[in-house]
């Protein structure tokens, strides 16, 4: 499922009963055209932001038949999406640092409640909490707080979410706990809330395969080059239909100046 996107905007628009028609179709692809240019932008300011996923607007057309014999139809923003492809893994030597390699997203807890992200550039707090980079803490896969005892050293996180270390003089390695990492059944309902993090209404499978690399992020699965080659044709396309209105605009006024004067 498609989150909403701007939506029938274009509809208010219609109560201008001074403008033609033309004017209309082309207003609204111009709003069309400015929200798809919000999603590029937005796109570029997060391509080396760690495990951010490209956004993309679907189009729809809407018919108005005022009449049997009229038939109009405006472009519109129908939804918003997300581009769940995976980014590149990067070593970063950070024990902390995790990514995961297929589906699935890291549990944090907000004061919103659980959200789901995969940013997996995680650190210690004062209390030993594994955090993100807003100290909210990672939740293991009983939706609890990871802490590591403050004289755990040499640790091992494994590929399926198992957190080990050697803690104190022992020299037997000691588990400490298991990284919950979880996945939906539509992941187009997992929408961005903010910071990095993701929400959704809907209840999370656990994923019990192997899939946490340690030492490691997720880079943005954004393409600068195919967004700012798209931005260009954006801009292209709303000047030129910006354009047409203008010249609409002008043969109206002339055809009203021309019709003045023979009355």
């Amino acid at each position: 499922m498609l989150y909403e996107g701007a939506g029938l905007r274009w509809a208010r628009l219609k109560r201008k009963k001074a403008m033609s028609t033309a004017s209309l179709v082309l207003l609204s692809d111009q709003l069309a055209i400015q929200r798809s240019v919000d999603i590029v932008a937005n796109n570029i300011a997060n391509s080396s932001t760690t495990g951010f996923k490209r956004e993309g607007v679907q189009f729809s057309t809407f018919l108005s038949q005022p009449s049997s014999s009229q038939k109009t139809s405006f472009v519109y923003d129908r939804a918003t999406y997300r581009d769940t492809t995976a980014g590149t893994i990067t070593s970063t030597g950070n024990p902390l640092d995790l990514a995961i390699q297929k589906d699935g997203y890291f549990q944090i807890q907000t004061p919103q409640g659980v959200q789901y992200t995969r940013n997996g550039a995680f650190r210690t707090d004062s209390q030993g909490q594994i955090v993100n980079s807003s100290g909210m803490p990672l939740l293991s896969d009983g939706g609890q707080p990871l802490i590591l005892p403050d004289d755990a050293r040499d640790l091992t996180i494994s590929s399926d979410g198992y957190v080990t270390a050697q803690v104190g003089t022992s020299s037997s390695r000691a588990q400490l706990g298991k990284i919950g990492v979880v996945t939906f059944p539509d992941g187009q309902q997992v929408i961005p809330a903010g910071n990095g993090l993701l929400t959704t209404a809907q209840t999370p499978t656990p994923v019990l395969t192997n899939s946490i690399v340690q030492g490691a992020t997720e880079s943005s699965n954004v393409q600068p080059v195919a967004e700012i080659t798209n931005l260009i044709q954006l801009q292209r396309a709303y000047e030129q239909a910006s354009n047409l209105i203008t010249a609409e605009s002008t043969r109206l006024s002339d055809a009203i100046d021309k019709l003045s004067q023979t009355t």
